[in-house]
């Protein structure tokens, strides 16, 4: 009841309708009534007692007071006209008085009771009523208001009578303006989207605690546990939540630990546990079980129910952004003036500290999101206000922490564990400072009491105190409670018990590469906060959903309506549900329709309905509410009724879409553009390198800082910014993809040809930082000690395993899978670093030279990952100062089907810009030589 009164307050809100929710004694109650905190004086004159004395059933005013005080009574005013009779008012009277010019006299209250009603005009005190007339039972009446309160019989001197009325009038406002059936619409949208998270969310704890899978692993870390699934591809996102146990093999034949999960690495790589192994107990390599916990997603339904039966007002908001986020109403905003380079940035600011509830903030790579986040962070401490800083990756955190975590003012907390915390940022770890906060206080204590005597009562307590602080887990959860500035990913917030366990409010949170968390990852850590803070950049990588999740959603929709489906379908079904998402920002409109009709052709399969109905299904586009309304008129009618449960899986599948795959920052894109600011100057590449996504992502929107043209690397036979290796030149047999079936399609793909090309890169450009790298001093750079950063990028987990295989005997020794150091120093001495990944792990990363493989080298053009406009924009952002594709460009560039690609493909495009090298190095001319 409670949302819907906040409901209508809102709505009222965004129609420009003014409302106070308190005038004087008079609050904004349940379902729109005026609730009133102290008795009502109501005084009867002699006229009006004498009436009551002669009724049929002698009434007292002391008796009408307590018959009042026992129902309910409803309210309306009246005004008098020209004529002096009593009518409705007009909605401009309404609209003064809500605004609290209550005229003193030309107006009445009517106050009525299933049994009758009161008129009254304000006493001549002008602290309460005077009735002036007793009427027959209350009738119904369009503009009256519930009047939750108690009445007095007699005066009372510090009644608020024109807060009441000023309240009364608002609402008698409201109702004239706004339809019922609007706000029924809202409660009705309300409900739907819950209930469609509320679904999602069982189906998904339902696939997790059905399932057990088994895995093999090998062990990195014994204190605390960590370890590497060995095919991390078949590891799903839902054994990586709160309270998941792990079954591990012990030395001693046949017996297991459990071990409860606690955190994972941003590429998902190595997997930490809940202790450590002290005893060398757990074998070194083996296959573990997996017990699933339902845990993690309990907690998003508690947010959910947090959002929607909360008395906040706060998350009355939320529900509206999430719901419509169309409809919040628009902010006004100050133009800023200056720098050009820094103007957006100073908007978007003010767009944070200014926003009532939703802002976005998009960034581009490179545009200072992270700087913005600071300065955000400090005017937020510097107000009084606390920050809930959330990402779904641990660098973007640690970023952020290493700017501002020691600003004076900042009180910062770090969730986590110690392993994913880079080094920088251990110091606000919450254990760390909880160790740190207890040696001060016990060593305080102790020095305290070092020269009293033995026998002092005081000293004898501060010494007791001293010992029991030492085990007191009380202090990590006063730290959170006190902190000013907490950071966490989800799963940091889901796995620390102190947060978990205490009701932990912030003013305000700010998610940071919120395109990378869904609805649901968004939903706890929201449900925390009076006021949320958007940053991200929907044009980059979406979240990463496990395929058996979405499936899992998928097989309990058809369970539902009952129908049979062919085997491999829900899986297929789930492959064409993504690769339409994957598609949808293609510029190619040829691209999106077909990835459409393919998606709708394969969810019609089951139904057996002729190509003229796919076709009409293809004109409802991917709208889930053109679905639902095809779905009721079909509903109706016998002969249509497998046309409508087609119509209603549609529907589900396409909002499945919206929840499991969609980012929550790509979702409320939809709300007014005053709520968003996008950031525009990159800082961090060589212009040449930010042509390609200014053009095709960013509209040209996408200027490079002056200061970017000092940017570049005169490496011998690789000079350009932008280069293409083209394998084009090279035998097919020697450039074509593994494997190779007859469709060119499926599998995990490598290219030994473009391996062998990036080693050869690889040493070139770690040979020149030796004897010629000497940092980066430009201006806000990392200066002369920074080392010299190699990033190896495939688009395939099996192409950057092979690439791992070549590269890395080149280097130094060392433990990380992905990455080692070069065999020497730099000229300034400091490291050369080389990573290797795949191109979605490698958002939020940056590196002086990255080499790109795309793998795909085929007869029949199949470009697979590469073709996608998101994850293509990651790849060739990554960049500071030279960008090395390697890829055929037959294959990427050339034909499809015997015609030429459109001159705006995105390949196509990449190609023309890139310097183009025919052939280099003895991989590709046998010979050594580099053109």
């Amino acid at each position: 009841m409670s949302m819907l009164t906040t409901r209508i307050a809102l709505l009222a809100e965004r129609l420009g309708i003014p409302l106070p929710r308190i005038a004087g004694h008079a609050r904004l109650g349940l379902m729109g009534s005026v609730r009133v905190t102290q008795p009502i004086p109501i005084t009867f004159t002699p006229r009006v007692v004498e009436q009551l004395r002669k009724r049929d059933l002698p009434l007292t005013p002391d008796a009408v007071v307590d018959a009042m005080n026992a129902t309910h009574v409803w309210v309306w005013l009246q005004i008098r006209d020209g004529e002096k009779r009593w009518k409705l008012p007009e909605r401009e009277w309404l609209d003064q008085c809500s605004k609290g010019n209550v005229p003193t006299q030309d107006f009445s209250i009517t106050l009525a009771t299933a049994s009758w009603s009161l008129g009254c005009v304000p006493a001549s005190d002008g602290h309460g009523l005077a009735v002036i007339g007793v009427l027959g039972p209350g009738k119904p009446h369009f503009t009256r208001r519930l009047l939750t309160a108690d009445f007095h019989n007699g005066a009372l001197s510090d009644f608020d009578l024109r807060g009441m009325v000023s309240l009364i009038a608002s609402q008698m406002l409201i109702r004239s303006q706004i339809e019922p059936r609007r706000i029924e619409k809202e409660a009705s949208d309300d409900i739907g989207f819950v209930t469609n998270v509320r679904r999602y969310l069982e189906a998904l704890r339902d696939h997790a605690n059905n399932s057990t899978p088994r895995a093999q692993y090998e062990l990195a870390g014994r204190s605390p546990v960590q370890i590497r699934i060995c095919d991390a591809d078949a590891w799903p996102r839902a054994f990586t939540r709160p309270d998941t146990l792990l079954r591990f093999p012990v030395q001693q034949s046949g017996k297991t630990r459990d071990l409860k999960f606690l955190d994972v690495t941003d590429d998902g790589d190595v997997i930490t546990m809940d202790w450590s192994d002290d005893r060398n107990e757990i074998l070194d390599k083996g296959e573990l079980q997996v017990r699933p916990s339902d845990d993690g997603f309990r907690r998003m339904r508690e947010a959910l129910d947090a959002a929607t039966t909360g008395t906040d007002e706060a998350h009355a908001r939320l529900l509206a952004a999430l719901t419509r986020p169309e409809s919040l109403g628009d902010m006004a905003r100050t133009e800023s003036h200056g720098d050009q380079q820094v103007v957006r940035q100073l908007e978007a600011k003010q767009l944070a500290l200014n926003t009532p509830d939703v802002a976005l903030i998009h960034g581009p790579p490179g545009t200072g999101k992270t700087t913005v986040i600071c300065k955000i962070i400090e005017e937020l401490v510097r107000n009084k206000q606390r920050v809930l800083l959330v990402a779904p990756t641990h660098v973007a955190l640690d970023n952020v922490l290493e700017r501002v975590g020691n600003r004076p003012g900042v009180t910062a907390i770090r969730l986590g564990s110690q392993g994913n915390v880079e080094a920088q940022a251990h110091q606000f770890l919450l254990q760390n400072r909880s160790k740190d906060l207890v040696h001060r206080l016990a060593r305080n204590l102790v020095a305290a009491a070092v020269s009293t005597a033995e026998d002092d009562a005081v000293a004898a307590v501060q010494r007791e105190w001293a010992k029991r602080i030492e085990n007191d887990e009380g202090i990590g959860t006063m730290l959170l409670l006190n902190a000013n500035l907490v950071c966490a990913t989800p799963i940091g917030i889901a796995m620390t018990p102190a947060f978990r366990e205490v009701a932990v409010e912030f003013d305000v949170m700010i998610i940071d590469e919120a395109s990378k968390a869904t609805i649901t990852d968004f939903l706890v850590p929201a449900a925390r906060a009076k006021k949320w803070i958007l940053v991200g950049d929907h044009c980059q990588l979406p979240p990463y959903v496990d395929l058996g999740e979405l499936e899992a959603v998928i097989s309990e929709r058809v369970k539902r309506v009952g129908i049979d489906v062919p085997e491999g379908w829900v899986r297929e079904l789930g492959s064409r549900l993504r690769q339409h998402f994957d598609k949808r920002m293609h510029p190619d409109p040829e691209q999106r329709v077909v990835a459409w009709r393919s998606f709708i052709t394969e969810l019609s399969k089951p139904f057996k309905i002729d190509d003229a109905l796919i076709g009409e299904l293809a004109v409802l586009d991917a709208d889930s509410d053109k679905w639902r309304e095809a779905h009721l008129h079909a509903k109706g009618r016998a002969a249509d009724a497998p046309r409508a449960t087609l119509l209603r899986l549609g529907a589900e599948f396409l909002e499945l879409q919206t929840l499991a795959l969609t980012s929550v920052f790509e979702y409320l894109t939809r709300l007014p553009t005053s709520r968003a600011v996008r950031l525009n100057y990159q800082h961090r590449m060589s212009p040449k390198l930010a042509e390609f996504s200014s053009e095709l992502v960013y509209g040209g929107d996408y200027p490079s800082a002056p200061d970017t043209e000092k940017l570049g690397l005169d490496i011998p036979s690789l000079q350009a910014p932008a280069i293409w290796i083209d394998t084009a030149y090279a035998p097919a047999s020697s450039r074509y993809e593994q494997p190779r079936d007859q469709n060119w399609s499926g599998g995990s793909y490598t290219n030994k040809l473009e391996a062998a090309v990036a080693k050869e890169l690889v040493e070139t450009c770690a040979t020149w930082a030796v004897e010629h790298w000497q940092g980066d001093p430009r201006e806000h750079g990392r200066g002369a000690d920074a080392p010299f950063e190699i990033g190896v990028v495939s688009f395939y987990l099996q192409q950057a395993r092979e690439l791992c295989n070549v590269i890395f005997p080149m280097c130094a020794s060392g433990t990380d899978r992905w990455r080692r150091q070069w065999k020497s120093p730099a000229a300034n001495g400091a490291l050369i670093d080389i990573h290797i990944s795949i191109v979605d792990r490698f958002q939020g990363r940056e590196k002086d030279v990255v080499v790109l493989c795309t793998t795909r080298s085929n007869p029949v053009g199949r470009r697979g990952h590469v073709d996608n406009l998101n994850r293509l924009n990651v790849a060739v952002t990554r960049a500071r100062h030279k960008r090395i594709i390697i890829g055929d460009s037959t294959t990427l560039a050339g034909q499809e089907k015997g015609r030429p690609r459109s001159p705006g493909d995105l390949l196509v495009r990449l190609y023309e810009t890139s310097e183009q090298k025919k052939k280099w190095g003895g991989a590709l001319t046998w010979g050594g030589k580099h053109e």
